[in-house]
């Protein structure tokens, strides 16, 4: 408890004597008068109020020290300290330095005054032996009343002035410490902001260069670390490493008919594999500086750094094929993935990391023209047919506003009759450099490019709008039909059905005349889409004929269930009919299966009169080939389907 300023309070006095006598004059001279006559009487400074000095008072006397001691320790307790001591040093009952030590044990702030008319030299030095020499004076006996008042009000100022001074410092050192432990806190949470700010920028970083799904690294880190190696490749001679470009076998299919849960399952299965298959490696395979990252989809990239030659990487990259055998269990699914790969090395020389990796991504392309499931080693020859099939596809994008596109016509005739049935529109491409291009060469270019879905359209009108013109010119060819090839893409294109419709308005051709064909693969790569996009061809009157039949898994039984007007027997069978009597009979099973279920069944590849007898015997509706004709321009083909052909000698 803060004691009252100096200006609030009553000093407290206590005097120690077994002499009645010296109480009783301690307690007249400090009670003398109030406080503004002992300023004036005793020319007492004010303080800085201009506030006389307070009132003394005598509150308690003590016979002895003892007495004394227990006196000041209970004052203590109640919070009303004395603060000055008259100890008569004449008295007999204790000892008067003794009482001091007392005294000062009790309350080490209290001021004494010694009372007497003389202490020895022994007494004086026990006392200095206090160490507190400006705690104590010596008041000489007889004394002057004023003096001794003027020396109370004195040492009573003293005491609560160092009382204060004290209680000032405890409540500086409490701010002090506050304070300190506020910055100490907000230190604290400074360094916990800065740490949380670190930890978020370290996420930051991290999620800017790794893949969220798998959290390898990214196209951006792996193509920092690509960098790095090209750079450590032209400074090091001897330094190699290669870059191998995966891409997952049939993905898209898992995704379309499992879910993208169980194609993200098995996306982070893959990469865990990956990883888990480099740092398995025997020593002379493993490499410190391996990266395997993902650029996105199903696109893995590995970098193999410091391999001693390309045959490393093929042994990596039969490793990884190896590992990805083991089905994966995704849902309660078991899933099995395999791998087509590019490898480029760096043997090669490369000045960016750009240019290695498009030639990995190059070998990866060969791999799955080659049919998937492979590995191949990038070469000179894949860059020239990478940077012909760039040239050719950029030439593709203009090719019908340039006009370079030209339709020939095949004609399939009847094998009862003779007479010409229908003819196949084919698409074939005038390059003004580069002549004629087959369509082997630029349609699955058009496929994977999408620009299919324009050609195709063009395909469509420009042959719907060919019949219409020779049934216009020919009535007696009333019921010809022209039949166009379909790709898939133009199957899942939404508007495909809205196109054909404005063609036939557009053309005038009615939609009976008009056949799609389609092959098995596309046809079965989703037989629900494709079942309701070609019901709503049926219900037009639009003729569906599979083309290509036999080269898939497909069979007849499975077929029927698709709204399938004919069949076209691939000319594979046609071919080797007259050669290999089993040919002969698997067309012939085909064809009596195919009249049983109501299928009208077309023979392709036909190219000896051999063959054409042959299908008359076996009850084959159609044929198609090179025996009845090649492919036409519109001139030639009209004049075919006036005149006809030697086909005819045998019909």
């Amino acid at each position: 408890r803060r004691p009252m300023a100096y200006e609030q309070r009553h000093p407290r006095i206590l005097t120690v004597s077994d002499d009645a006598r010296f109480h009783e004059r301690i307690r007249t001279v400090v009670e003398w008068a109030d406080g503004a006559a002992d300023a004036q009487t005793l020319k007492l400074p004010q303080n800085a109020d201009s506030q006389p000095p307070p009132t003394l008072r005598h509150n308690l006397s003590t016979t002895d020290g003892r007495g004394a001691q227990v006196a000041v320790e209970s004052a203590l307790r109640e919070s009303l300290a004395f603060d000055l001591v008259f100890v008569d040093t004449t008295t007999d009952a204790c000892d008067a330095v003794e009482s001091i030590g007392r005294l000062w044990q009790a309350d080490p702030d209290l001021q004494v005054v010694l009372c007497g008319p003389d202490l020895d030299t022994c007494d004086l030095g026990r006392i200095e032996q206090f160490g507190r020499s400006d705690q104590w004076l010596i008041l000489r006996q007889p004394f002057e009343p004023a003096e001794v008042r003027q020396l109370a009000y004195a040492m009573t100022r003293v005491r609560t002035l160092a009382a204060e001074a004290r209680i000032c410092d405890a409540e500086l050192e409490q701010k002090v410490h506050e304070r300190t432990i506020r910055l100490q806190e907000a230190n604290e949470r400074l360094r916990y902001e800065v740490g949380e700010r670190r930890a978020t920028e370290e996420q930051l970083r991290h999620n800017a260069y790794h893949d969220a799904l798998t959290n390898l690294p990214n196209r951006a880190l792996l193509m920092q670390r690509l960098g790095e190696c090209v750079d450590r490749s032209r400074r090091e001679p001897d330094f190699m490493f290669a870059v191998l470009f995966l891409d997952l076998d049939n993905f898209k299919v898992i995704n379309d008919s499992l879910g993208h849960r169980v194609g993200d399952d098995l996306l982070n299965g893959v990469a865990q594999r990956l990883e888990e298959c480099l740092r398995s490696l025997d020593c002379s395979l493993r490499l410190a500086g391996d990266t395997t990252a993902r650029l996105g989809g199903d696109e893995f990239v590995i970098i193999l750094d410091g391999i001693k030659d390309a045959d490393d990487a093929c042994r990596v990259a039969d490793r990884i094929c190896e590992t990805l055998q083991t089905p994966f269990q995704m849902s309660g699914h078991e899933v099995v993935a395999s791998v087509s790969m590019g490898i480029a090395t760096s043997v090669s020389g490369y000045d960016n990391a750009d240019d290695i990796l498009r030639d990995a991504d190059t070998a990866l392309y060969r791999a799955k023209e080659q049919g998937k499931k492979r590995v191949e080693v990038f070469n000179q020859d894949m860059r020239a047919r990478a940077v012909a099939r760039l040239q050719l596809e950029n030439d593709l994008r203009k090719v019908i506003e340039r006009n370079q596109l030209r339709l020939q016509y095949q004609p399939i005739v009847s094998l009862d009759t003779g007479i010409i049935d229908s003819f196949e529109a084919l698409v074939r491409w005038i390059h003004p450099e580069r002549g004629l291009i087959s369509p082997a060469d630029f349609v699955p270019v058009a496929e994977e490019t999408g620009l299919i879905i324009p050609i195709g359209l063009w395909v469509l009108r420009e042959a719907c709008g060919q019949l219409q013109q020779w049934r216009q010119r020919s009535p007696d060819h009333a019921d010809l039909s022209i039949s166009v090839n379909l790709s898939g893409k133009q199957m899942m294109n939404s508007d495909f059905v809205d196109h054909i419709d404005e063609i036939l308005a557009e053309t005038g051709l009615e939609s009976r005349y008009l056949n799609l064909e389609i092959t098995e693969s596309v046809m079965l790569e989703d037989t629900e889409l494709t079942a309701d996009l070609l019901s709503q061809c049926k219900d037009r009157h639009i003729e569906v004929h599979m083309d290509d039949f036999g080269t898939g898994y497909s069979s007849l039984s499975n077929l029927h269930n698709l709204p399938i007007d004919a069949i076209k027997l691939d000319q594979t069978f046609v071919k080797n009919m007259s050669i290999d009597g089993k040919h002969a009979a698997t067309v012939q099973a085909i064809v009596v299966l195919a009249i049983n279920r109501g299928f009208t069944v077309i023979a392709e590849g036909v190219e000896r009169a051999d063959d054409f007898v042959q299908l008359q015997a076996l009850d084959c509706h159609l044929a198609q080939g090179y025996y009845i004709a090649r492919p036409l321009d519109p001139g030639p083909a009209e004049q075919l389907l006036r005149t006809g052909g030697e086909w005819r000698k045998t019909a």
